[in-house]
C-alpha cells in the first residue's frame, strides 16, 4: 500500500510539474505590442505621443492580466514593466512610470489576486482572477505617512521589492518602491499593504513603529508608511538585508542644519537605520553596524565646508 502511494504521488509531481511547463499563453501576441509600446514610453517624440503609447499600454496588459495563467508568464521582456511576486504564490503587482518630461513622473500599475474555490464533483478547481488598476494620487496624499490608502488612492511609485512578515499567519506585507518625485530631489517609500478575500488591496497598516526623536530623546510612534525624500544627485540605499533579516536604509540628514526643511539637501550621512520585525510590528533600530548582526553606535558624517554651505550654492541645478 506504501508503496502505491508513492507511486501515485511521484505521478502526481510529475504531471503537475509537466501541465505547468506545457502552459499555451493565448495572449503572447499582444505581449509584442507591449513590448513596442514600452519602447514608445521612453523615446517617442513628444509628450502627447508617450501619453498615447501609456493608454494603450494600460488597455493591452489589463487584457493580458484578465487571462488566469498570465500569473505565471515571466514578462522580463517588457523592460519599462516592475513586477513583483507574491512569496506565498497568491498575487502579483505591475507598476510602470511615465515622465513626461525632464522633472515629471507619473505612476501607473495593477494588482493581479488569485485564489482557488472549492473542488466539483469531478475534482476540478475553479480559479478566481481579481485585477485592479492602481490610480496615483501621490500629489494629493503628499508625506502623509498615517493615511489608509487603497487601489483608487494610490501613493504612485515603482516597487523594487516585497518582504512578507516572517509569520505565516500574519498577512501584512511591506513594500519598497522609487519615486523620481520632481527637479531635484528624489523619494523612496516603504509601503505596508494586505489583500482582502475580494482581491482588493488596501494599503496604510500602522505596523512600523519609527522614532522620531533626536538624539537623546525617543518618540515612537505608528506608522502607515515611510516616505525618504532626498537630493536627486546621490544614491540612497532602502532595501531587505537576507543577512541581518532587516529592512535597512541610509540615515539622511542635511548638509546644513540650518537647511533641515529642504528635503533635496538631504543624503546618506554614512549611518544605517533598519526596521526588524518583532510580533507582527516592524520597529526601527537606530544606527545599526550593516557589516555583522550587532548594533553599535556610528561616527556621524559631516561635510568639511558645512559652515559655509547655503541653499542656494548647496545642490547645483540641473
Amino acid at each position: 500500500m506504501q508503496y502505491l502511494l508513492s507511486i501515485l504521488l511521484l505521478f502526481s509531481i510529475q504531471f503537475s510539474f509537466a501541465k505547468k511547463k506545457n502552459i499555451v499563453f493565448e495572449f503572447e501576441p499582444q505581449i509584442e505590442q507591449l513590448i513596442s509600446l514600452s519602447d514608445s514610453l521612453f523615446y517617442a517624440n513628444t509628450i502627447m505621443g508617450k501619453i498615447n503609447a501609456n493608454n494603450e499600454f494600460r488597455q493591452v496588459l489589463r487584457s493580458i492580466l484578465k487571462d488566469s495563467t498570465s500569473i505565471q508568464y515571466d514578462f522580463s521582456r517588457v523592460k519599462c514593466l516592475s513586477v513583483l511576486n507574491d512569496p506565498r504564490g497568491k498575487f502579483r503587482l505591475y507598476t510602470w512610470t511615465l515622465k513626461t518630461d525632464n522633472a515629471d513622473y507619473d505612476y501607473f500599475g495593477f494588482t493581479q489576486y488569485q485564489r482557488k474555490r472549492k473542488k466539483s464533483i469531478l475534482g476540478a478547481v475553479k480559479i478566481e482572477n481579481f485585477v485592479y488598476e492602481l490610480t496615483n494620487k501621490s500629489n494629493e496624499i503628499g508625506d502623509n505617512e498615517y493615511a489608509k490608502l487603497d487601489s483608487s488612492n494610490w501613493y504612485g511609485c515603482v516597487y523594487y521589492n516585497i518582504v512578507p512578515a516572517p509569520k505565516s499567519r500574519d498577512h501584512t506585507y511591506i513594500l519598497i518602491g522609487w519615486d523620481g518625485f520632481g527637479y531635484r530631489s528624489t523619494k523612496k517609500i516603504i509601503e505596508t499593504f494586505k489583500f482582502n478575500s475580494k482581491g482588493e488591496i488596501s494599503f496604510g497598516y500602522k505596523i512600523i513603529r519609527y522614532n522620531e526623536g533626536r538624539v537623546g530623546k525617543v518618540k515612537v510612534v505608528s506608522k502607515a508608511r515611510l516616505i525618504f525624500e532626498y537630493n536627486g544627485q546621490v544614491s540612497v540605499t532602502v532595501n531587505f538585508n537576507n543577512n541581518l533579516e532587516m529592512i535597512v536604509f541610509d540615515h539622511l540628514s542635511p548638509a546644513n542644519p540650518a537647511l533641515a526643511s529642504l528635503k533635496f539637501t538631504y543624503a546618506p550621512d554614512f549611518t544605517y537605520d533598519a526596521l526588524k520585525y518583532e510580533k507582527k510590528k516592524w520597529i526601527h533600530r537606530s544606527d545599526i553596524d550593516v557589516r555583522n548582526r550587532e548594533e553599535v553606535k556610528a561616527v556621524k558624517w559631516k561635510p568639511k565646508d558645512i559652515k559655509g554651505r547655503t541653499a542656494e550654492t548647496l545642490i547645483p541645478e540641473r
